[in-house]
């Protein structure tokens, strides 16, 4: 049959729709301890959206059916995936806001067919909500997103709206951009070395994981395993982590460090520290399927360093500046200078799109092996 034939099946499946259509009247006081009278529309479906993401235990992945009702649902406080984005639309549709459930089959399931419903490809179910003619798409089972945020997972083509007119949507993995901004600054202290501050803005996928490892981790044990990247002369201290329960912002990564043994005739260094990549990710030497990577990638790394008083430099990383192809979709850049008595380097580097056949494998892989061989190179300070 069509999609709206498979739809039209789905609203009128008491395993399925029925739920969608009855009155819930029983939600009322759900909705009353979550939200204000004075509330917006907006205002309504970010404090639903919240409590059910920040109140419920996902349980279970891979379905579309849910297999108990949403009574049990909000009264165990866990569900599977279908159960708590189902449970979201009723509570949205009880608080006069319009949302439906979307169909999608998940990255490593398989793509969904636009012209006709193959249902073993479902597999997930995502809830629509619109406000003032916008859609925003959001899932209660993954904890640490914002409102209208997705993980990356959900990004894999062609979705379903269950309506009557099953609306057809498209996910694409080149819409999601993962920001991060790292800036580093330096001065020299002859009695302690370099003493520098670290900051970085994270990006959402990013700051989802960080967020989940505090929560599972704690804390402290985040701080360690930075601190493993750096060399054992390297001390953190003034650890900060902002916007860590402010799901709908970045998180920022705030740390102060103290590097020791600076007290060498010859000095070795890279000046990424901890930052840039070690290896390359692409390993194989040939590749028979494409390369489909999770988001397209936009990172920046800053540095600006005392040059140690009593040293001079005695080698410098050359700047360059390399195109992935002649469209420019994905761009290195490496700029250094030393000026005065301080080194600063500024050092982008972006991928624009997602999909790249297998023919384009050995251009991918050879333009991370420079960018890797790049971000490893080192600055040498030799005693005047």
């Amino acid at each position: 049959g069509s999609w709206p034939d498979a739809t039209k099946q789905l609203l009128e499946d008491e395993d399925f729709g029925t739920v969608l259509g009855k009155d819930n009247n029983w939600l009322g006081e759900t909705i009353q301890s979550v939200t204000l009278p004075g509330d917006s529309k907006e205002e309504k479906a970010r404090k639903i959206y919240s409590f059910v993401r920040d109140n419920f235990i996902c349980s279970s992945r891979g379905s579309i059916y849910p297999k108990q009702s949403m009574r049990d649902v909000l009264k165990k406080r866990n569900g599977t995936v279908a159960e708590l984005n189902m449970l979201l639309v009723c509570l949205l549709r009880k608080a006069d806001i319009t949302a439906d459930p979307v169909l999608m089959s998940t990255r490593g399931n398989s793509a969904m067919y636009s012209m006709y419903p193959i249902m073993d490809r479902v597999n997930y179910v995502i809830a629509q909500v619109t406000l003032d003619d916008k859609s925003y798409y959001l899932d209660a089972s993954e904890p640490y997103y914002g409102f209208g945020k997705l993980d990356y997972t959900c990004y894999n083509g062609h979705a379903r709206v269950v309506n009557k007119l099953a609306d057809p949507l498209h996910f694409s993995a080149d819409s999601l951009y993962e920001k991060k901004l790292t800036s580093m600054f330096f001065i020299y202290d002859k009695a302690n070395g370099f003493k520098g501050t670290l900051q970085q803005n994270l990006g959402q996928f990013e700051s989802a994981m960080i967020r989940g490892k505090v929560k599972n981790k704690g804390r402290d044990q985040v701080f360690a395993d930075i601190k493993k990247e750096y060399t054992a002369d390297t001390e953190l201290s003034e650890e900060k982590i902002d916007s860590l329960s402010n799901y709908d912002q970045p998180l920022g990564i705030k740390y102060d460090l103290t590097l020791k043994g600076f007290d060498e005739d010859i000095i070795y260094f890279s000046p990424l520290f901890a930052e840039g990549y070690k290896t390359n990710p692409f390993k194989s030497a040939e590749r028979f399927y494409p390369v489909e990577m999770p988001y397209c990638m936009d990172e920046t790394f800053l540095l600006r360093m005392d040059i140690p008083e009593g040293y001079k430099i005695d080698e410098l990383p050359k700047s360059m500046m390399l195109k992935l192809n002649e469209e420019g979709d994905g761009v290195f850049e490496y700029r250094i200078a030393a000026s005065g008595d301080a080194i600063s380097l500024r050092s982008p580097l972006t991928i624009k799109r997602t999909y790249f056949s297998p023919d384009e494998y050995e251009m991918l892989r050879e333009f991370f092996n420079v960018v890797v061989k790049k971000q490893n190179e080192q600055i040498v300070f030799k005693k005047k």
